[in-house]
């Protein structure tokens, strides 16, 4: 049996709804990815987009979790500005090398989610085994947990 980690960052939630729901359905470790500063307020937004259209990594806590112990390493991040966000790209600077096989899921409040993942995979020079993207529509109906089972199940 497989060893799985879904490491994941969430600054509203709703990534980490969908990390939870990916973990519990795998039977997999969690890590939640935190920033040294967290954001607040509206100038919370101008600097996230400035990090992600300059590529910025951002200082992230120290991570619990080793991904060279796990066969596969679930990544999960919102899209800003059809980006990842800034954190989960620190998070890869840091642990990149150590990442075996890879599957991948971002949240969005509008499109682009299909750029955010290829970024991801390119940052991490692997192919993804799965990918999931999940609307703020789907998160309001409910409909994300149809597509978390079929993720899941693509994974097994």
């Amino acid at each position: 049996m497989s060893k799985t980690l879904v490491a994941y960052f969430s600054w509203t939630g709703h990534t980490r709804e969908i990390a939870e729901a990916v973990a519990a359905e795998l039977g997999a470790d969690v890590e939640q990815i935190r920033e040294v500063h967290p954001r607040s307020g509206w100038v919370a937004y101008f600097r996230s987009a400035w990090e992600v259209f300059r590529s910025k990594t951002v200082p992230i806590r120290h991570v619990e979790m080793n991904p060279s112990a796990y066969d596969l390493i679930v990544l999960g991040t919102p899209v800003w500005a059809g980006r990842m966000s800034s954190p989960l790209r620190a998070y890869i600077a840091q642990q990149g090398s150590k990442l075996a096989r890879i599957a991948l899921f971002c949240t969005q409040g509008g499109a682009s989610g299909e750029q955010a993942l290829r970024q991801v995979a390119d940052l991490c020079g692997k192919m993804p085994a799965a990918t999931l993207i999940v609307s703020e529509r789907e998160l309001k109906s409910g409909a994300w947990r149809e597509k978390v089972a079929g993720f899941v199940k693509a994974l097994q």
